[in-house]
């Protein structure tokens, strides 16, 4: 079975998120993180709007990910 170009969209942002994960990657510095969008839209002929709109998603989700993460660490046991 052919896999949709929705599903393919979906593994591949566990894919990078799961990259980032292990690799790091992710700067906060804004004006860089707008250069490098910039040239990768560029450089893939993706248009800059689109790129942007997909590296804010990505962000979104490792910060997420990231505060789960801290969260269950802080948690604690019930009845701390």
């Amino acid at each position: 079975m052919a896999l949709s170009k929705e599903r393919i969209g979906e593994l591949a942002l566990v894919v990078l998120l799961d990259k980032l994960e292990k690799d790091g990657g992710i700067r906060l510095n804004p004006k860089e993180v707008r250069r490098d969008i910039a040239n990768s839209a560029k450089s893939m002929s993706i248009p800059t709007l689109e790129m942007a709109q997909f590296v804010e998603v990505l962000v979104k989700a490792a910060y997420e990910r990231t505060v789960t993460a801290i969260g269950s660490m802080t948690a604690g046991p019930k009845g701390e």
